[in-house]
C-alpha cells in the first residue's frame, strides 16, 4: 500500500500492477485507490474490466494499444481472471507492446512465479503482495476503529480483541460485522461486550465448527443440515466456503505443530486464534489424519478459486464440496 500510496501522490505509475494475496479487502482497496487516480470519477470510456475465465486475448490487444479517449490513461483490469496462467506468450506480448499511456492491473489470489509473464512484470511493474498472515493484530484494531470512529462509536481495547476473536482476520468480515453493529447501536455511541455477543456471528463460527465436526463423522444429513441453517441465516455462500477455508488451515496448523511438541501460545500465534481456543480444536483433530486435513484444505482453496474465475457458481460449488466432503 505504501508503494501504490507514494505512486499516487507523486502522480508517477507503473505500466502493469499485479495485486496478489489472500487478503481481498486490500486488493480491492488498492485496484479501486489506482482506478481512482488513473481516470476521473464516472470515466467508463477509458475503463474495462475482465473478470471471466475466457478472455478474447485479441480484443485485449487492440484495446490496450488503444490512445486513452480525453484522458492520460487508459485502464483494463483483469479481476480473479487467472490470466497469467491462461493467457501465456500472447499476454505477455500485450504487456510488452502497450504504451505507456495504458496500465493493465491484475488482481488473483495466487499466482505462478515461474511464468514469464509474472517475471515481466516483477521487473517492469509493480507486484504487491497482500497476505493475512502479515497482518498484525494491532492493524486489524486499528482498522475496526477507524471503521466505528468514523461513525462516532467507541470500544475499549479488551472488546475490540473480543471481536477479532469471534469474527478473525478476514477484513471483509470485520467491516461487515462492525456495520452490524453500528445499525443496531443507532444513537449509542458505546460498543459493549453484550452488544458483541448480540450482533456479531459467533453462532455462524459454531455452525462452521459443527459442520467441520459432521464432514469428519461423514454425518452428510447433519453437514447439510448445518449449511441449511447458515443460509436461513443470510449467509453468503463465499462467506460460509471462506470460514470451512478458515477451520481447515487452523486444524492443519495447530495438528502440524503439535507434532513439534510447541505451546499452546506459539501454536495460537501461528493460527490466529486466541491461546484458549487452541484446546477446543482437540475434539475436532482427533476426527481427522494428517493427510486427510490437507486435502479437505486443498479441495476447498480449489472451489474458491474456480468460483473467482466463474468456472462454477459458489451455491452449487460449496453443496457439492460439502457432499464430497461427507461421502463415507
Amino acid at each position: 500500500m505504501k508503494e501504490i500510496s507514494k505512486n499516487i501522490k507523486e502522480g508517477q505509475f507503473h505500466k502493469v500492477y499485479l495485486l496478489t494475496g489472500d487478503e481481498g479487502y486490500l486488493i480491492f482497496q488498492a485496484s479501486q485507490m489506482l482506478r481512482s487516480a488513473l481516470l476521473h470519477e464516472g470515466d467508463e470510456m477509458n475503463f474495462t474490466r475482465y473478470d471471466e475465465a475466457k478472455i478474447d486475448l485479441s480484443q485485449v490487444a487492440d484495446l490496450a494499444a488503444t490512445f486513452p479517449f480525453f484522458s492520460q490513461k487508459r485502464v483494463i483490469l483483469f479481476q480473479y481472471t487467472n490470466i497469467l496462467k491462461t493467457g501465456k506468450d500472447e499476454f505477455l506480448k500485450i504487456l510488452q507492446d502497450s504504451p505507456d499511456t495504458t496500465c493493465i492491473i491484475i488482481c488473483d489470489s495466487e499466482v505462478d512465479k515461474r511464468t514469464a509473464s509474472y517475471k515481466w512484470i516483477k521487473k517492469n511493474g509493480y507486484v504487491a503482495e497482500f497476505l493475512r498472515k502479515n497482518q498484525k493484530e494491532n492493524t486489524l484494531l486499528h482498522f475496526l476503529v477507524r471503521i466505528l470512529g468514523k461513525e462516532k462509536k467507541q470500544i475499549r481495547e479488551e472488546d475490540a480483541r473480543y471481536f477479532l476473536s469471534l469474527v478473525g482476520d478476514n477484513m471483509y468480515q470485520i467491516r461487515n460485522e462492525a456495520e452490524k453493529l453500528i445499525s443496531y447501536l443507532g444513537e449509542e455511541s458505546i460498543v459493549t461486550r453484550e452488544d458483541i455477543d448480540r450482533i456479531v456471528s459467533a453462532q455462524i463460527q459454531d455452525k462452521i465448527f459443527d459442520m467441520v465436526t459432521a464432514l469428519a463423522q461423514k454425518d452428510q444429513n447433519k453437514a447439510l443440515s448445518y449449511y441449511n441453517d447458515l443460509m436461513l441465516l443470510r449467509e453468503a455462500p463465499m462467506h460460509i466456503l471462506y470460514l470451512i477455508v478458515r477451520q481447515y488451515r487452523i486444524l492443519v496448523i495447530i495438528k502440524s505443530m503439535r507434532k513439534l511438541h510447541k505451546t499452546d501460545d506459539e501454536i495460537a500465534k501461528a493460527a490466529g486464534i486466541p491461546p484458549f481456543s487452541v484446546k477446543r480444536y482437540g475434539s475436532q483433530l482427533r476426527l481427522y489424519q494428517q493427510q486427510q486435513l490437507e486435502s479437505c484444505l486443498e479441495e476447498a482453496v480449489k472451489l474458491e478459486e474456480e468460483i473467482k474465475t466463474g468456472i462454477i457458481s459458489d451455491q452449487i460449488g460449496l453443496e457439492m464440496l460439502l457432499i464430497r466432503l461427507s461421502e463415507g
